[in-house]
């Protein structure tokens, strides 16, 4: 997903993920989860321009819930990228938003790798793709992730990556409403004592799409629940989406987007479900690799 072009500007696109199932095994000492997910990468893109400037890095973005300063997560992958191999000169960064912030989709970590990925290849680095994911990892454990081939199952705080090999014959049909969850928010609803960690579900690598459905469906996703009963207009809409025909509902992260997941075409009439959700955006999705 990377394109050089006559003026060594590279152009990436940065895919959106969704979380097939979600489990959290336990708290750790040092404050975190021990989580254990598999995570599939979307054609839902933000797209970034990557271009040489004489020092530092500026970065645009046609999005005003955007940061544009050294507290956007590209910016942090420049300065851990300039720490690690002492490049010198900077970085012009346009960034177009398409991946709504706060639902759960992992935007801005897999704008960090995307920008890791272009500025290593327009300044001629050098640097391995495990190096970059660990210095990825410095920035957000979710991070390493978006170096594999977009599906894969976490572990650890997420920074642990187990790519995998499934069917994606299927549809999914994203609704992100227009109110944002609190990852820390999330987290705290959850009861763990730091001596009680539960061991991963078994999760075979199914053959067929409907085998598939059937394996995440009995493992789900631990934040479903928490959501669905604080915002119960997303355990109504969850509904809708059972009761037209989708195989597997869940939601991605800890939210606030959820999807359904159908058999081939859903034929989901997204403007009808619109009309009566004001304010929620509606993606027809597929499953994409890299």
């Amino acid at each position: 997903m990377v394109a050089l072009t006559e003026s060594a500007s590279i152009t990436l696109k940065a895919p959106a993920k969704i979380n097939l199932f979600l489990k959290v095994l336990g708290k750790r000492p040092d404050g975190y989860h021990d989580i254990y997910s598999l995570l599939q990468t979307v054609n839902l893109c933000d797209t970034l321009r990557l271009s040489r400037r004489d020092a530092g890095i500026k970065i645009e973005s046609d999005s005003a819930s955007i940061p544009v300063d050294e507290s956007n997560l590209v910016a942090k992958a420049f300065s851990l990228l300039q720490k690690e191999t002492g490049f010198s000169g900077g970085i012009h960064c346009k960034l177009k938003k398409e991946i709504p912030v706060g639902a759960g989709l992992g935007g801005g970590s897999s704008d960090a790798a995307a920008a890791l990925k272009g500025i290593n290849q327009l300044l001629g680095l050098g640097l391995v793709v495990e190096r970059l994911a660990a210095i990825g990892a410095n920035i957000g454990s979710d991070i390493p992730f978006f170096f594999s081939s977009g599906q894969a199952i976490i572990s650890g705080r997420g920074e642990d990556v187990l790519t995998i090999n499934l069917p994606t014959g299927y549809e999914i049909i994203l609704i992100v409403p227009d109110f944002a969850i609190s990852t820390a928010w999330a987290y705290s609803q959850l009861r763990f004592p730091l001596t009680r960690h539960s061991a991963p579900p078994t999760f075979y690598l199914a053959e067929s799409v409907p085998d598939l459905f059937e394996s995440l469906k009995k493992i789900g996703n631990d934040f479903q629940s928490i959501v669905a009963d604080n915002f119960p207009e997303v355990g109504t809409c969850t509904g809708n989406l059972w009761q037209a025909g989708a195989k597997h509902v869940a939601l991605t992260g800890s939210g606030s987007a959820f999807y359904g997941l159908f058999e081939g075409d859903s034929g989901f009439d997204t403007d009808t479900f619109i009309k009566g959700r004001i304010g929620w955006r509606v993606f027809k999705l597929r499953p994409i690799s890299f």
